[in-house]
C-alpha cells in the first residue's frame, strides 16, 4: 500500500482531487459523467456530422441538466466509498466540469479527464478509459463498481473483474457513434 506521499506523486495532471482531498487509495466506485449523471442530450448532435464538431460539443456543458435517476443512484452509494467520476470530457473543460459539479451538488471526490496531449479523435473513450483505470490500479485506488452508459465501456471495467454497471442513456442508440466514443 503507497503512503499519501506516494499517492501524490502518482497522481496525473488530469485527475483532479474534490476540494480539501490530499490524496484517494482503496476502493472507489467510477461513474461516468454525460449520459448518466449530465444531461448532453442537447449536446448530440454536435457528434452527428460527417466531421464531428468537439468545441461545440464541449461548449455546452454548463448547459446540461443533471440526470435525476443517475444521481439517485449516486446518492445510494456508502457515504464512505469515493467516487471518481471517469469522463471522456477533455481535460481542458476539467474547471467548467468542476462548477457543474459543485453547482448541482453531485458528490464527487476525484474527477478524471481526458490527458491534455489525447482527444477524441486520436483515443477511443473505451481504450482511454481503460488506460486510466490501469492507473488508477498502479496508484492504488480500486474501483469496485463502475457505471457507465457505453455499453463496450462496461464490458472493458469486467475484463478488470470490475463489477460494471451499463445505464442506458440512448445516446449510442441507432448511432455510428457507438464505437467507444463518449
Amino acid at each position: 500500500m503507497k503512503n499519501s506521499s506516494q499517492l501524490i506523486a502518482t497522481r496525473r495532471p488530469n485527475w483532479h482531487l474534490a476540494h480539501g482531498r490530499v490524496a484517494l487509495s482503496g476502493p472507489v466506485v467510477l461513474f461516468d459523467l454525460d449520459g448518466v449523471l449530465a444531461d448532453a442530450g442537447h449536446r448530440q448532435h454536435f457528434l452527428h456530422l460527417a466531421e464531428p464538431n468537439w468545441e461545440g460539443f464541449y461548449g455546452g456543458v454548463s448547459a446540461d441538466a443533471p440526470l435525476q435517476n443517475g444521481l439517485a443512484l449516486l446518492d445510494a452509494i456508502r457515504p464512505d466509498l469515493p467516487v471518481v467520476i471517469l469522463t471522456a470530457r477533455i481535460d481542458d473543460i476539467a474547471q467548467t466540469t468542476i462548477e457543474w459539479l459543485k453547482q448541482h451538488g453531485v458528490r464527487w471526490d476525484m474527477l478524471v479527464c481526458r490527458p491534455p496531449a489525447d482527444s477524441d479523435e486520436s483515443t477511443m473513450a473505451v481504450d482511454y478509459k481503460r488506460l486510466e483505470v490501469r492507473a488508477l490500479l498502479d496508484a492504488g485506488i480500486t474501483p469496485v463498481l463502475a457505471i457507465d452508459d457505453n455499453r463496450k465501456i462496461v464490458a472493458m471495467y469486467e475484463e478488470f473483474g470490475i463489477v460494471g454497471a451499463y445505464v442506458p442513456s440512448g445516446y449510442y442508440d441507432n448511432s455510428a457513434r457507438y464505437d467507444g466514443g463518449v
